[in-house]
């Protein structure tokens, strides 16, 4: 009996020991520039909403406070090492769970992204674009910037006017924040340049918060917060600081503190039962707030999830090997593969060879700079992925590292979109500038024939016709014929050339019509051998065609007689008195293969792969200082490709020249 009787007793003063609680003085802190939850005023005394709720709890429960609000980063180290008792204006999230017991909630808000006024905003995935101001010690770090891959290249600050301070001194761009927070902060300030852009994110749950296992404190302000909810006076003070709930909360009645005084004569089963009764209570609380943290969890997810899924750029995540962990829905819409065909697939399987060796180069050298200490900013690349068709699409993928406790990397994330129409337009852009560069050529050509080929062969004529008239009595019968026959030869001269920029001028305007027909070769060679013995005549040249049978060609016959008058002609100028020039023709497959080979000067490499080009000028003198335009060759390309065939030529220095043209025998 005796026993029974201590037993009691103990459990007796067990049960009254929150009796020493009140006697005890709690020292409080938080942050001391945190309204409307928590701030020094201007007097220095504590204010704010929690510190108005505490008083009301201590007030109904003989709860002495002494305050020592602070820099948020001190105010949590100070409660993790028992400096203070509780905190205020705390934030609830698993990682401070591990450390501190938290009270049920006081009241729920979301953060916001507050940003420059200046600068565009799109959707989330803009923010990979900007500078973040990082409050110290707060939730969003682990709850959205860690996740996201947002927290290279940031700027920290103590507290939120310190990160608004930075956003209008331009040395950060943007600030994740409690949205009434921010938003006092703005009116005290009067800030003009920041402003709330993009989506509310991270529901956050305000709280006060003790020292882990303090479990008689915590339950003195569960009680104190659930009677000032039932008796209205938690709403008053919210409206005080203009505060509202977000989300509708069931007005459910919570049984009020009862202070039961036991008399010894009870029996241990009551004593036992209203200890059970008091363990469920909690239990309940407890479970009560965790089922409405799951919720504002399972909110943020589908937010995020609606945000994912329905933007018009793809979001991804790879592992360590480039694995693809997570795409989003636009990848189908884009590349036509859905989710099951792609993830679980290397990155590099959907890439061509060139893409691969650039994102094996970038990791080389991320790799090397991380084994130096440096985390890269995110890498912006260009590349092209194949379709579910077959074809490539060209898309812009930012990918940023993400990084372990350690500062290993243990996958990557980032987002990509179709810049297809944008590479076309680069495409059309260098076609363009292409067209332009040979425009001008052709321009500043054809002036340089006008000013000075054209010009040439005519002071020759004017030249000579001079001397004959001025010396026509004098000259022998043999110089006079001298004298005319080189007259005659630059007028021929100038009559090809002539003809060469009538024939060159149609092609570059489309009045060129091209009109092939079944010809007998042979026919066509002869009539310009014909034209051309007299220009040979004078240097004394024999011209000789060459063939086993006559071929039928498939042919536009003018342009078929400017391609062989311009290359016999050419053949002529290079050619030294006594020479010989070849013409021939064999049958190669379905084409006749023509060659017009003389014994002249020949010609370098250099010269000859600048043979046909439009923008390039290496017209040499003939063997009798005969001048060319270059444009002969030129137009022998043109007409030759125009008929389907290839042109080229073979030459040595001192050994002469061989040209090639190929005509098709078959009617196309």
């Amino acid at each position: 009996m005796a026993k029974i009787i201590s037993l009691i007793f103990m459990l007796f003063a067990a049960l009254f020991q929150p009796g020493d609680l009140f006697a005890q003085v709690h020292v409080v802190g938080g942050d001391y520039d945190y309204a409307p939850f928590s701030f020094i005023t201007k007097t220095g005394n504590p204010s704010g909403l929690e510190v108005d709720v505490l008083e009301a709890i201590a007030a109904s429960g003989d709860l002495e406070l002494s305050y020592h609000l602070s820099r948020w980063g001190n105010a949590i180290a100070n409660i993790q090492s028992g400096k203070t008792d509780i905190i205020v204006g705390i934030i609830f999230s698993e990682e401070r769970e591990k450390h501190l017991d938290f009270t049920i909630p006081i009241h729920t808000e979301y953060y916001s992204i507050f940003i420059r006024k200046d600068l565009p905003f799109e959707d989330l995935s803009s923010l990979y674009d900007y500078k973040p101001a990082v409050l110290d010690k707060d939730v969003s770090i682990e709850k959205y910037l860690v996740p996201m891959g947002l927290l290279n290249d940031s700027v920290l600050a103590i507290s939120i006017p310190d990160a608004f301070s930075a956003i209008e001194l331009g040395l950060a761009d943007y600030v994740l924040a409690p949205n009434l927070v921010g938003l006092y902060e703005i009116e005290k300030n009067n800030y003009q340049n920041i402003e709330i852009k993009g989506p509310s994110i991270i529901p956050s749950i305000y709280c006060m918060a003790v020292k882990k296992g303090d479990t008689q404190l915590l339950n003195i302000l569960n009680d104190g917060i659930s009677e000032l909810r039932r008796n209205g006076k938690l709403a008053e003070i919210q409206e005080k600081w203009r505060v509202y709930e977000p989300d509708d909360h069931s007005n459910r009645e919570i049984a009020r503190n009862i202070w039961i005084v036991f008399v010894i004569a009870v029996g241990l089963f009551i004593l036992v039962f209203i200890w059970v009764w008091l363990l469920r209570r909690q239990i309940k609380k407890q479970t009560e707030s965790i089922n409405l943290k799951n919720r504002e969890l399972q909110k943020s997810e589908e937010k995020f999830r609606i945000i994912t899924e329905n933007s018009s750029d793809i979001i991804w995540h790879l592992d360590s090997n480039f694995i693809l962990t997570y795409i989003s829905p636009a990848d189908e819409r884009i590349r036509g593969f859905n989710r099951k065909e792609v993830i679980g697939k290397s990155l590099f399987s959907i890439l061509k060879p060139e893409g691969i060796e650039m994102l094996k180069e970038a990791n080389k050298k991320r790799m090397a700079d991380l084994s130096k200490g440096i985390r890269l900013a995110p890498g912006i690349y260009e590349l092209e992925e194949v379709c579910k068709d077959g074809s490539y699409v060209w898309v812009e993928a930012s990918a940023t590292a993400i990084y372990d406790q350690d500062g290993k990397i243990f996958g990557y994330h980032g987002v990509s979109r179709d810049i297809s129409e944008r590479k076309k337009a680069e495409l059309l852009l260098k076609e363009r500038e292409s067209q332009l560069r040979e425009l001008n050529s052709t321009k500043d050509k054809l002036f340089s024939i006008i000013a000075h080929d054209l010009r040439s062969p005519f002071n020759v004529i004017l030249g000579f016709t001079e001397q004959l008239i001025e010396n026509i009595k004098d000259f022998e019968l043999a110089e006079s014929e001298k004298y005319l026959q080189i007259i005659n030869l630059s007028a021929k001269n100038t009559l090809v050339l002539l003809d060469n920029l009538l024939h060159w001028s149609k092609t570059q305007t489309g009045k060129n019509i091209y009109k092939p027909e079944k010809i007998h070769l042979s026919e066509i060679v002869r009539e310009i051998l014909e034209l051309s013995k007299s220009l040979a005549k004078i240097k004394d040249i024999s011209l000789e065609y060459t063939y086993n049978e006559d071929f039928e060609v498939y042919a536009d016959v003018n342009m078929l007689k400017t391609i062989l008058r311009n290359l016999i002609s050419n053949a002529i100028k290079y050619t030294h008195s006594n020479g010989k020039i070849v013409i021939s023709a064999v049958q190669n497959q379905n084409n006749i293969e023509i060659t017009v080979t003389d014994n002249g000067v020949g010609m370098s490499e250099e010269n000859r792969s600048k043979l046909f080009k439009i923008d390039t000028n290496i017209t040499t003198p003939g063997t009798a200082n005969e001048k060319g335009s270059g444009l002969g060759l030129i137009l022998c390309k043109e007409f030759v490709e125009k008929h389907g065939g290839k042109i080229w030529a073979e030459s040595e220095e001192g050994k002469g020249s061989t040209f090639y043209f190929t005509l098709s025998c078959n009617v196309n």
